[in-house]
């Protein structure tokens, strides 16, 4: 098993993070920036974690990746958690343990690039509960390695965090990603975001990408003509809260949240098509798991 961030030095989690931002680059179900995953085997969906430990160690109990090798999970919006009793931003130690998750399980561990961790890379001012979630999280980072080392350490989150896909697809036309584009933003849209590997300069400045990990705005026919320009029949996202755990809308968008005691997964099959309402019923609490 990895070793815990407690006991791991700068240079330690540096080299984690710089080899599972190498593993996602090259792993070889990549293409440019989609992940597409093969036709067996189980997909495992999250919602956003923003540091939730408790539930990731049950994600991880519930894959057992060392036992099925053709189960994939997803993973997204690690970054930014709320503050401990100490007013510490904890979740560099989970992006840590989930880079950690990457190396050693290379092809069935996958990230999604999210709006949280899309604004810790580039330093776009964003807010969590009226507080700059950026400044908390590498003021934790330094407390966590030191002042010495604590930029070295950050680049190698930035390093990871932009070797991160924008979407995995299924070849039973199932969509995950972060967030879809907001509705009025359709016009605009670039889809070859989709057909080329993002730079940093397109994560810095590309409004599509932009659009894509912060939308929320969306309608039924809105989305009904996202899936028809993608060829895809359900799109799985988080981004937007969910008190209960998930939402179901326009009989194909399930939207998970991850990041509480009521968080959910989704296990579902790649091998077969499967409605979206089939789907739901497949979905997961993180309670349940014991």
């Amino acid at each position: 098993m990895p070793v815990s961030s407690a006991s791991m030095n700068a240079a330690e989690a540096i080299d984690a993070f710089s080899r599972a931002a190498e593993l996602n680059l090259s792993e070889s179900h990549r293409e440019a920036s989609i992940v597409r995953l093969p036709a067996y085997g189980q997909g495992v969906m999250t919602g956003d974690l923003h540091g939730h430990k408790k539930n990731f160690e049950k994600l991880q109990k519930y894959a057992m990746l060392d036992r099925v090798s053709a189960r994939h999970v997803i993973l997204h919006e690690i970054a930014h958690a709320e503050l401990d009793s100490r007013f510490v931003d904890h979740s560099h130690e989970l992006m840590l343990r989930a880079a950690q998750y990457k190396c050693e399980f290379p092809e069935q561990v996958h990230f999604l690039q999210s709006n949280h961790e899309l604004a810790q890379l580039t330093a776009y001012p964003i807010a969590k509960n009226g507080r700059a979630v950026i400044e908390d999280f590498d003021n934790s980072v330094g407390q966590a390695y030191g002042g010495a080392h604590a930029a070295e350490v950050l680049a190698a989150i930035n390093q990871f965090i932009a070797s991160f896909p924008l979407a995995v697809v299924t070849q039973n036309r199932i969509w995950m990603s972060h967030s879809l584009p907001n509705t009025y933003d359709m016009k605009e849209f670039d889809f070859s975001i989709f057909q080329r590997p993002v730079t940093m300069e397109d994560l810095q400045k590309n409004a599509s990408i932009f659009s894509l990990v912060w939308g929320r705005r969306h309608t039924r026919e809105h989305v009904d003509k996202l899936a028809e320009a993608l060829g895809v029949d359900t799109f799985i996202t988080g981004h937007q809260p969910q008190e209960m755990g998930y939402n179901f809308m326009f009989d194909r968008l399930i939207i998970l949240a991850s990041d509480h005691n009521h968080g959910t997964f989704l296990p579902f099959d790649l091998s077969k098509t499967q409605t979206a309402e089939e789907l739901v019923r497949n979905i997961r609490k993180f309670v349940a798991i014991s």
